[in-house]
């Protein structure tokens, strides 16, 4: 039992379900989304969090002083907040992708670090390397695109990649943040006995409710 959870990239897909389900499960009091609404249609999810008691606040992992309240007061901190696409970056600055997914990651580790809080990160699939996902060998059926057994890369089979498979080689800016990120959290958990979980999600998507 937690007494307050923060959920940065509360008001995103992802964020906003877990942030409803922590508060309906009753596995938190008190549950925050924290988001600064950059993604479009993220405001859209303001009253369904309202109504299932999650709190809100407007504000941005790249400002650390917007943080600074979390600090003591959250026990849990589910890092939820990115800029997500894969072709982010590109064609343009990485600036925004970095300071929100890395320096953004950072920010939020300094804040359980002071305040000795659990942290849960959202990774992604994206950091495995996609010359060597493109490497693998798949059959087409009626439906879909399938591994076939007998696949030559560790961590990979016909049941899918697991965290086994090669880091090695480019995989996109976004999924160098994330990846980076990940270092991070290894080390500050090493250093300050942080507990924290790292979850590779791959594609996120489902129904959304009003």
């Amino acid at each position: 039992m937690y007494d307050h959870a923060l959920i940065t990239g509360g008001c995103g897909f992802v964020g906003s379900f877990l942030a409803m389900a922590l508060r309906e499960a009753g596995i938190c009091r008190t549950v925050t989304a924290f988001d600064n609404l950059h993604r479009r249609g993220s405001e859209l999810n303001l009253g369904r969090l309202r109504r299932a008691g999650v709190d809100f606040v407007h504000g941005d992992i790249r400002c650390s002083e917007d943080l600074h309240a979390f600090a003591g007061a959250a026990d849990l901190i589910v890092e939820c907040s990115a800029e997500p696409s894969a072709q982010a970056g590109y064609g343009g600055s990485p600036e925004y992708l970095i300071q929100s997914n890395l320096t953004g990651c950072f920010h939020c580790l300094e804040i359980a670090r002071r305040g000795h809080a659990d942290f849960l990160f959202l990774s992604t699939s994206r950091v495995y390397p996609y010359h060597l996902l493109n490497s693998l060998a798949f059959e087409e059926t009626p439906s879909r695109f399938r591994l076939t057994p007998g696949q030559q890369l560790p961590g990979a089979s016909e049941c899918g990649i697991s965290e086994r498979f090669p880091l090695d080689g480019a995989r996109s800016l976004y999924g160098m943040t994330k990846l980076s990120a990940e270092l991070m959290i290894q080390e500050y958990a090493d250093a300050y006995g942080l507990r924290a979980v790292i979850n590779r999600c791959g594609l996120l998507t489902g129904p959304t409710r009003a």
